[in-house]
């Protein structure tokens, strides 16, 4: 239906369970990461009622998770620090806050002390117009208030208020821990492929769009490739759901069998969430 609302709770895969059997081992079913391939559904529901389900048609890779963290980042700018007569004019505010602009004050209209010198000239002559116009006061009073201003900043609570402007996707980094008590091409090599695949594209056109167009069809020639797999994180009681693989980094140097199968393998991996996430988003990890 088109007004189905979303439905997010995990369905239980039923596909082939790829990595080492952590649960047989006596070890704590919440301290192993299990992470599905997911398909996006009720896209006739509308933008924000899609449903992300696990794809039972693809193995679940479970491993030990080490050092992960689960970061959140968000984006604040302040539009007012141009806006203030220091952003416009940062020479004379500097001036004023260091006591340098009432020094050039002084030095311009008291530089009659030197009665030869250029400077006196002008400044007499400064005297001789500002007593014709009335303002001596005026520029008595300035240098005053010159003095005072000396030592402060016009830097407030108000134009230094933060403005929040966007957040990133969810980020959760960690390391996968792989070893093989059976069967090392099954419990490392395979779970690494794997993953390998799901950060991978699923397909890469190597026609051009000219070539592709006259075989496939215009649309399919303007986007012949499809993208990596969504996928979903089980961790500790919380799911994380949809997200996608940014980078995975194994070893290929590492203790093997005689088959070349790596029997013990440290994995560094990134997930990102597809979107930003918003509060609903954080209480939804536990349902």
């Amino acid at each position: 239906m088109a007004d189905t609302p979303a439905n997010n709770k995990t369905k239980r895969p039923n596909g082939k369970t790829l990595g080492s059997d952590w649960g047989t081992h006596g070890l704590n079913k919440n301290l192993v990461v299990k992470i599905s391939a997911v398909k996006e559904g009720n896209i006739e529901g509308g933008q924000g009622k899609q449903t992300y389900d696990v794809d039972t048609s693809q193995p679940v890779v479970a491993s030990l998770f080490e050092e992960a963290d689960f970061a959140i980042d968000s984006q604040y700018t302040t539009p007012f620090e141009s806006s203030n007569p220091e952003g416009r004019m940062p020479n004379l505010m500097g001036m004023i806050q260091s006591g340098q602009a009432n020094a050039a004050f002084y030095s311009f209209f008291a530089a009659s002390s030197d009665p030869k010198g250029v400077a006196s000239l002008i400044a007499e002559g400064g005297a001789i117009v500002s007593d014709f116009l009335g303002v001596g006061d005026i520029l008595s009073d300035a240098q005053t208030s010159l003095q005072g201003l000396a030592g402060k900043s016009n830097f407030t609570k108000i134009n230094s208020q933060q403005i929040f402007t966007s957040s990133s996707s969810i980020r959760i980094t960690g390391s996968l821990i792989f070893q093989a008590w059976a069967d090392a091409k099954a419990e490392v090599e395979d779970a690494l492929e794997q993953l390998q695949c799901w950060a991978s594209a699923v397909s890469l056109s190597s026609e051009s769009l000219l070539v592709a167009g006259l075989t496939d069809g215009f649309s399919d020639a303007m986007f012949p490739s499809v993208i990596p797999t969504l996928v979903q994180l089980q961790y500790g009681g919380k799911t994380y759901n949809p997200m996608v693989i940014e980078s995975v980094s194994a070893p290929i140097t590492a203790p093997m069998n005689k088959d070349g199968s790596r029997i013990a393998v440290r994995a560094q991996i990134v997930f990102l969430s597809r979107t930003a996430w918003d509060q609903q988003n954080i209480r939804d990890m536990r349902r």
